[in-house]
C-alpha cells in the first residue's frame, strides 16, 4: 500500500502557532520533508518545527532562489522523485512548508510534477497554516479589513504600473516579497501621495522578527527574503 503525502503549513515562524493537527501529523509520519533554498542553510520551516520531530527521518529538498525555470523545474522533479520512492515504500511523508501549503507554496509546483513521475494514485492531504500577513496584522493589532472594505494579497509585481493599478482598487493591500523591489514599490508610494501608509514586518513570529512604518530610513537596507508591506488607504 502506498504511503500518503502531507502538505503541512507551519505558520509564519512561532511554533506554537501551528494547529494541533499540523503537530499530530508530524508526530506520526514517517518522513519529514523540508525545504530550503541553499543546500549549506538550514531550513526555516525545520527550524520552526524542529521541537516536534526529534528521532524522524528528515529528507532535506533544495529549490534554489532562482526564476531559471529550467533549474526550478529540475529541483521539482528530483524532489518529487525522492518522495514518490518514498511513497510506493509505504511510507507517510510530510513536506512541511512556510504558511500555508495554498498560498505561495512550492509544494503545489511539487504536487503536480509527483503526479505527473508518479501516475499510481497517491492519497494527498493539505493541512493548512497561519499564513504571515495575518500574523503581522496580529503583531500591528491592524484590522486587514473591516466592513465593505476589499483587500488584496499580491506578490510584488516588477511593474510599478500594475502596483499603482492595484493600490487604487484595493482598500488594504499586502505585499510579499518586497525585498527585491522596496525602492520601486518606495517610489510608486511616494507618487500616490501614501509613503506613510505601509507598515513594513519581516520575519514575523521568529526570533529575527522586525517591524516598522518608517519606510523611507529602510530603503537602501539589505532586506529579508521573508518580508512584507502591509498598506491601507
Amino acid at each position: 500500500m502506498n504511503g500518503t503525502l502531507y502538505a503541512v503549513g507551519v505558520g509564519p515562524g512561532e511554533p506554537e502557532l501551528l494547529t494541533l493537527k499540523a503537530v499530530r501529523t508530524l508526530k506520526e509520519a514517517h518522513v519529514i520533508a523540508v525545504p530550503k533554498g541553499y543546500a549549506e542553510k538550514e531550513s526555516v520551516a525545520q527550524l520552526i518545527i524542529e521541537h516536534f520531530i526529534e528521532g524522524k527521518d528528515i529528507l532535506e529538498l533544495v529549490f534554489p532562489m532562482t526564476d531559471n525555470k529550467e533549474v526550478l523545474k529540475k529541483s521539482w522533479q528530483e524532489a518529487a522523485g525522492k518522495i514518490g520512492r518514498l511513497l510506493k515504500e509505504g511510507k507517510n511523508v510530510v513536506f512541511a512548508t512556510l504558511g500555508d501549503p495554498s498560498l505561495y507554496s512550492t509544494f503545489n509546483y511539487l504536487k503536480s510534477t509527483l503526479q505527473q513521475q508518479f501516475p499510481d494514485h497517491f492519497t494527498i492531504e493539505i493541512i493548512p497554516g497561519i499564513n504571515s500577513f495575518s500574523a503581522a496584522a496580529s503583531l500591528l493589532q491592524l484590522p486587514l479589513a473591516e466592513g465593505s472594505q476589499n483587500m488584496a494579497v499580491v506578490s510584488t509585481p516588477q511593474n510599478t504600473s500594475r502596483l499603482k493599478d492595484i493600490l487604487g482598487l484595493f482598500d488594504t493591500v499586502v505585499l510579499l516579497k518586497v525585498h527585491r523591489y522596496f525602492e520601486q514599490i518606495m517610489e510608486c508610494l511616494s507618487d500616490l501621495g501614501m509613503e506613510n501608509n505601509g507598515y513594513f514586518v519581516s520575519r514575523c513570529g521568529s526570533k529575527e522578527e522586525y517591524c516598522s512604518q518608517d519606510l523611507e530610513n529602510l530603503a537602501g537596507e539589505k532586506l529579508d527574503y521573508l518580508s512584507m508591506l502591509i498598506i491601507k488607504k
